[in-house]
Parts: structure tokens; sequence; C-alpha cells
């Protein structure tokens, strides 16, 4: 990979090799790894994590042997009834006949598994191999970002003063097209952190960032992206306590900051609840539309028009939901209706949620945000469906 893209981009060649003996050598791998009498690896998983480092002819087979295949396998009969993609019609890997990615954007409900699933379903329904963007924020330490960017991640990077930003920003929209007329697909959240109130909005400076570089306008460089948006449908969110949890928090205390451990517990809770039914839809790309968009748009100013394009994200997103029998019942209750069902699930949720010491449970406060977690899916769905309405 080029030097320009080193600090962004997932690990190809030697880099890959490189990586694997740093991992290697790094103590604090070798601790994560035996961990302590509580928290110890099973020594089959230690073996088959060292045996596929030290071993394997490509690296990259540790995606498919033990953090893809057994780890979401395992992932699935735990916590998921049923899981299922559709919409693999709009699948397109060609421009003008020769090889081109995708970008897809999702909605953004869980910090691992938003990826990590659609890559799984893609892998194993049509061999399709996914570059993952992943916040710099969420590497950690250094034998995480090693082993992430081995796997086919690269960097979103979110720190740094406004030019190192706006420069980041330009090198990884470039990286992006690189990998895309490679022949790769890519997938990115259509936001910086999940949607705690499942509101699902595309961020517009998002869509800046990956407009920066090139040229043209913004309807011809998002064109360029082929974005295709895909949308995530939960019958259960196990996080939903937590996230209602962080919004009090967030109200009741202003200079509250979620702390490391608190984003470790979501992705352990996030990954291992019961989540009932998963679907992943994938919606066409968005190419034709901005053809149309631009010809009414093309005269406004510029975050007019990103305002436009995202909308036309949700749009997809929105009409793509699979929505379970738990949207609907929130909807209802918010609309003055009763479902018993419904509430002894969100009581039982309400009942998980400890406040740090100080703080008393705002119980209705808390009760509608985790209602609006489920309704909000229905209600855009609805709203999209019903403009006149």
């Amino acid at each position: 990979m080029e030097d320009i893209y080193k600090q962004v981009a997932a690990y190809e060649g030697q880099e890959i090799t490189a990586a694997v003996e740093r991992v290697l050598d790094d103590p604090d791998f070798a601790r994560w790894l035996y961990g302590t009498t509580e928290r110890r690896l099973p020594k089959l998983a230690q073996r088959m994590i060292l045996g596929l480092l030290r071993h394997s002819d490509n690296p990259r087979q540790i995606v498919d042997r033990f953090l893809v295949y057994p780890f979401m396998r395992q992932t699935k009969r735990a916590s998921i009834r049923k899981l299922e993609i559709t919409g693999l019609e709009n699948l397109d890997h060609k421009v003008d006949g020769e090889p081109h990615g995708q970008l897809f954007l999702t909605n953004h409900r869980d910090i691992i598994l938003d990826a990590a699933l659609l890559a799984y379903l893609l892998n194993e329904k049509t061999g399709l191999r996914l570059y993952i963007g992943v916040g710099n924020n969420l590497f950690g330490k250094p034998w995480i970002e090693d082993l992430m960017r081995v796997c086919g991640c690269f960097a979103v990077i979110r720190n740094g003063n406004p030019r190192d930003l706006v420069h980041n920003s330009e090198v990884l929209s470039d990286y992006i097209v690189e990998r895309q007329q490679s022949g790769h697909s890519l997938w990115l959240a259509q936001r910086e952190g999940r949607a705690k109130d499942g509101d699902d909005r595309t961020q517009p400076s998002l869509l800046k960032m990956l407009t920066l570089a090139g040229e043209g306008s913004i309807f011809e460089k998002m064109k360029r992206l082929h974005i295709t948006p895909v949308s995530i449908s939960y019958e259960y969110d196990p996080c939903d306590y937590l996230k209602a949890r962080e919004l009090q928090l967030k109200r009741d205390k202003p200079d509250y900051v979620k702390s490391t451990m608190e984003d470790m517990k979501s992705m352990q809770i996030g990954l291992c609840e019961m989540k009932g039914e998963v679907t992943y839809n994938i919606t066409p790309c968005i190419n034709d539309e901005l053809d149309e968009l631009q010809k009414t748009a093309a005269d406004l100013p510029r975050n007019e028009q990103l305002r436009l394009c995202a909308e036309l994200i949700d749009k997809h997103i929105f009409q793509g939901y699979n929505l379970a029998w738990t949207n609907i019942a929130a909807k209802e209750i918010l609309e003055g209706y009763e479902d018993e069902k419904f509430e002894i699930y969100l009581q039982a949720q309400l009942d998980k949620i400890v406040m740090p010491k100080g703080i008393e449970k705002d119980i209705p406060f808390l009760r509608e945000r985790i209602l609006e977690l489920y309704a909000n899916p229905a209600i855009n769905q609805y709203n999209i469906n019903n403009p006149q309405q």
C-alpha cells in the first residue's frame, strides 16, 4: 500500500507479517491471551490463536478460521434466533464492465456486530470480503490496532487539530476510492457513535469527510463512492437499557464522559445477550438517484447538498427495515395503546439499570427512551412511506 495511506490503511503484504511479529512480541497481548485465573481463555483457543499467527501462510486466515466463522457462528448460536440477509441482487461489482467495489453504509446499532455480521453474511453467501472502517479511538493498545488492521480494518481518525483532520479525511476518501477501483468493497457506519434513540440519521459531516478529496461536484464525488445503504433490524437490542442509562447520565451530568470500561461492557453485552431475529437488507446503490438530485440541487449551497444526500441514504435505510414486533409494539404504546408482552420486557430491562452513586433512576424518562429506541424505526418507515399523512 502507498505510503500516503499508511496512517489509515488496512495492512497488506509484508505489513501483515511484520504486524503479526509485533503482536507475538507484545507483553500486553500475552497478558490478554493467557489472562488471569478468572479471565483465562480456554487452552484450545490459546493454541488456535497462536498457531494461526505463527504458521498461517496468509495471516488473514485468522478472519476465516477464528474471528469470522467460529466466533460469529458461536454468537449466532448463542444469541440470534434467526439471521438473514436480503437484497443480494443489489450487489454490483462492476462499473463499465470492470471490477469495482461498493461502499456499504449502515445504521449503527452495535459497536462490533454491525460490521462483523455483515462481513460474515457476505462472505458466507457470496465470498465477498469487506474492508471495515473503525474509529481509531477503538484501537486502544498497539497489538489491538495491529490485529484489526491485519483483519482488514482501516482507520477513521477522529482526533487531532482541524488541519490534520481535514488532511486525514482527504487521505481516507482517496483510500476508499482506491480500494473500490481495485475491486474491493468497504463498510462504514452512517454516523459516529450508535443511535441511542433508534432514530437512524446519516451525518452530513460524514459525507463531507468522504467528499473532501478529488475533483468535481458533491454529487460527482458521491457517485464515485458507489454508496449502497444497508438496513440493520434487531428484534431485541441487548444494550437498550445501557443506551437509556447513558442518555439520563448525559442529561443529569453535563460533564459525563463514557468510560472505556462502559464501552467494553456494551461490546460484551452486544455480543453475548439475546438479539432474537436480525436482518440485513442491502438496498440499491444511490447513484441513479444522485443523478436526479443533481438536476434540482446543483445550485444549492454545499451544506444543503450534503443534507439532501444524507436524507437520500436515510430514505433507503428506513424503507429497508424488517420491522420486528418490538418496533410495532413500542410505536403503539407511544400512541396510547397497550401491549402486555412488551411491557413485561420493558420492565425487565428497566430493572437492569444501575445508576452511579448520587443519581436516582428516572423511571419515566428511562422508559420513554427505551420505547423511542424501538419505536423510531417503525415511525421513520411509516413517515417515509406516507409523506402526505
